[in-house]
């Protein structure tokens, strides 16, 4: 798949942002995410049958657009300052980027080879002072992919969400006027003096080279995941209820990778991004901007079997509750907040555990980005360098889900092949 770069442009916000906003405080949270992008690519298709709006329409639609919604998401237009607590809100603008694919969109999504989706979204791995990227991909079916690349040091995948569907409602025309973000979040987590990640070669949490790693797509149908649910709660002793897809998804992962590990680890611990807007008192918004998680953690033996695994998951989840947040907020919330990202790295120096790392975009209606021509025939991430990682995404056809899955090429391997994950994934890309 040939992509070329036709031409790149900063676009600013559509107003000036007013001077009392011009520092961008990061929470104790947002301080201490790794320094990353976040890619995520929204495929269009193109009907010439029922309109007649070309790609250069949709091209200058979506850059006013843009920047009108930039006036309200200011932040992404910044730039991360030296000190890398703050970000510089003086209106620098967002990289905008217009590339020719020479292939048919359809062709992509029939079979897509995850590395050539890089070529549609910027990656990036190392410190950058950009916030935010946008890259809009010009089939020569007609078709579009817009890939939106987010700095997660500024927020999560909830955040891009918000911008996402702020930024698309506005390219079709709404008139309806929509909640902005609300960009506080230091002021509920006030920030450290200091930055607390450090991109050390020999911290066990560094990104691994991509040379080294493998990703690769599973789906698993809302079929699959019924006839899951119907085998977890019958190995189980007691009567597991109301199941969700995500439970069960994570644990056959889980599962199926540790035993990929084989004598490498005698047991694994899952840790999973844990959203917890609605699990304040009250409730935060969708709209509130940042990186608004925690990360459970549950582990397990390796010869443990799914239901135990999804016992000890919900087991996880539910520590992440109010009472824990309301201590999270408190006097001792950067403490607590520091101890729980740290504890990833606690247990990938101990021999034999192996460390997944789980997080999930389902329910943040990414399928639902219509820009004005449709809803997206297909949303994807891309290759990202983070070894045992696992992002799991709503499927676009039914109620399924779609697990982006990172190991070592021989682990992957082992992986794929497991009898229990054939039984229930219903196919492979890679």
């Amino acid at each position: 798949m040939k992509v070329t770069v036709l031409s790149k442009e900063l676009i600013v916000p559509s107003s000036p942002t007013p001077s009392d906003l011009k520092t961008y405080k990061f929470s104790f949270i947002d301080q201490q995410i790794p320094p990353y992008y976040i890619p995520l690519i929204l495929y269009y298709s193109h009907d010439h049958e029922s309109t007649t709006t070309t790609q250069s329409q949709i091209t200058i639609k979506l850059k006013t657009s843009l920047s009108k919604t930039l006036t309200h998401f200011y932040p992404l237009a910044g730039r991360l300052t030296t000190n890398k607590n703050t970000v510089d809100c003086t209106d620098q603008g967002v990289q905008f980027s217009v590339a020719r694919v020479e292939s048919n969109l359809f062709d992509v999504i029939k079979s897509p080879v995850i590395e050539e989706l890089n070529k549609l979204v910027k990656v990036e791995t190392s410190y950058v002072e950009e916030q935010l990227a946008i890259q809009v991909n010009l089939f020569e079916c007609g078709g579009i992919a817009v890939g939106v690349s987010m700095s997660h040091r500024i927020g999560d995948a909830c955040s891009i969400s918000s911008f996402v569907s702020h930024w698309f409602t506005l390219a079709k025309g709404s008139e309806t006027p929509m909640p902005g973000p609300v960009l506080d979040s230091a002021v509920l987590f006030h920030p450290m003096d200091a930055c607390q990640f450090s991109r050390n070669p020999k911290d066990p949490t560094a990104p691994v080279p991509f040379e080294t790693l493998v990703t690769k797509r599973f789906i698993f149908s809302s079929l699959a995941i019924n006839r899951l649910k119907h085998k977890v709660v019958k190995d189980h002793d007691t009567t597991l209820v109301d199941l969700t897809r995500v439970e069960l998804v994570t644990a056959l992962i889980w599962k199926c990778g540790t035993m990929a590990l084989g004598d490498q680890c005698e047991s694994s611990v899952a840790f999973h991004s844990i959203n917890f807007r609605k699990k304040m008192m009250p409730c935060l918004q969708d709209q509130q901007f940042g990186n608004l998680f925690q990360l459970a953690n549950a582990m397990a033996h390796q010869t443990a079997n799914m239901a135990s695994r999804v016992v000890k998951l919900r087991e996880s989840f539910m520590k992440i509750d109010s009472a824990y947040l309301k201590g999270l907020m408190g006097e001792k919330g950067v403490e607590i907040g520091k101890g729980n990202f740290k504890e990833i790295g606690k247990c990938m120096v101990k021999e034999g555990v192996g460390v997944f790392k789980f997080g999930s975009w389902c329910r943040f209606g990414f399928n639902d980005g219509d820009f004005g021509w449709g809803k997206p025939v297909w949303v994807s991430s891309a290759n990202f360098s983070d070894e045992n990682s696992i992002v799991l995404m709503d499927s676009r056809k039914d109620d399924g889900i779609e697990a982006w899955v990172v190991m070592n090429q021989d682990n992957m391997h082992k992986f794929e092949e497991n009898d229990e994950l054939q039984e229930f994934v219903g196919f492979t890309t890679s």
